[in-house]
């Protein structure tokens, strides 16, 4: 049950640094980015880092969930040799 836990909130931290670094690449001269950012240039870069960071962070949720369902397979797999 925490597994799914995790799974949730990291799939939810990576659709928000996704959606975050879109609206930057988007949007770069918002009232945001001009209060924490000096120019444009800075939020196009940043954009594009939380951007890649998100999929990053979606990429390892997907390989480590997939390593738990090969995990849950092969402990069992004993047992069907022995018939």
């Amino acid at each position: 049950m925490p597994s799914r836990i995790f799974v949730l909130v990291n799939v939810l931290m990576a659709l928000s640094y996704s959606v975050i670094g879109a609206l930057l690449i988007l949007y770069p001269e918002s009232a945001f980015s001009q209060m924490m950012l000096p120019s444009p240039l800075y939020a196009y870069a940043l954009g594009a880092l939380l951007l890649l960071y998100g999929i990053f962070r979606a990429w390892r949720v997907y390989i480590k969930m997939n390593e738990e369902n090969d995990e849950g397979e092969d402990k069992y797999s004993h047992y069907e040799d022995k018939h």
